[in-house]
């Protein structure tokens, strides 16, 4: 009987490795007004995309990309719901159905187009090293950033770019940008690689320690910032586009952008 039972197990068990798995779909656009809420997934430690602020304790999101996603809720007429998460998990959480859109200084990348949904492009920047104060004249040319030891965020397209550009660098890749601040304040990376707009933020807020290096910039193949959703969500990203364009049409995305680089100064001086 035990032999018959073991027997049984095994043969259930090859079964189900044997059916296909079943994907999760994001919600449609009437489930999201169904349920009365649009859950947003990103990364908050990106300022001033996205950082969090305790305020009568209590995390508070601020940022652009959070500004972006209640003018979003609010055309739909839904609460907006943050799930934080480490950046490499966004996409993953798209595909399974676990977000409903995913706004994280995310760039529009023809490699991740083929895996989720991009609205049109809210945000276009550049790539910047920043070193340690003092170090600036070690960096004559892109070849002395070879022999370095490079930090860039995990399943960021910086850390493509630099991969590309330096296959046998030493890259180090870690899940938080303030992360790689510290790192390279500590002497743990050599120099780090971020967006132009961040690595300033960064730079201001840690005037006596890193200095941004202007004039190696570097273009990544993105095509800037975008919205991404679950692959086919035609629904949702119509009216995401529709927000974009309308704020961009109307100024009030530049008015976002500038509020948010000031507070995000204001608020970790």
């Amino acid at each position: 009987m035990k032999k018959f039972n073991m027997l049984l197990l095994a043969l259930l068990a090859a079964i189900s490795l044997s059916l296909p798995k079943l994907s999760v779909a994001a919600k449609s656009l009437d489930e999201i007004k169904e349920a009365g809420e649009i859950v947003l997934g990103t990364n908050a430690e990106y300022p001033p995309f996205e950082w969090v602020e305790m305020k009568d304790g209590e995390q508070v999101y601020l940022g652009i990309d959070f500004d972006l996603a209640h003018l979003i809720a609010e055309k739909i007429g839904v609460e907006l719901v943050v799930s934080d998460q480490a950046f490499n998990a966004l996409i993953p959480s798209l595909q399974a159905g676990k977000i409903d859109m995913a706004i994280a200084s995310m760039s529009y990348t023809e490699e991740r187009a083929e895996q989720v949904e991009f609205s049109e492009i809210y945000f276009e920047t550049k790539n910047l090293f920043a070193v340690p104060t003092g170090k600036e004249a070690d960096y004559q040319s892109i070849d002395d950033f070879s022999n370095v030891k490079i930090g860039v965020l995990k399943a960021s397209v910086q850390e493509q770019m630099i991969k590309e550009l330096f296959p046998d660098g030493d890259i180090v890749s870690m899940n938080k940008n303030g992360d790689l601040i510290e790192s390279l304040k500590s002497g743990r990376v050599d120099v780090v690689l971020m967006d132009n707009v961040v690595i300033y933020q960064y730079e201001t807020l840690n005037s006596d320690s890193i200095v941004v290096l202007d004039e190696f910039s570097l273009e990544d193949g993105s095509f800037g910032n975008a919205v991404a959703m679950e692959k086919g969500n035609s629904e949702l990203k119509a009216i995401v586009d529709q927000v974009i364009l309308e704020a961009i049409e109307s100024g009030e995305l530049d008015e976002i952008v500038a509020k948010n680089i000031d507070l995000s100064s204001q608020s970790q001086d």
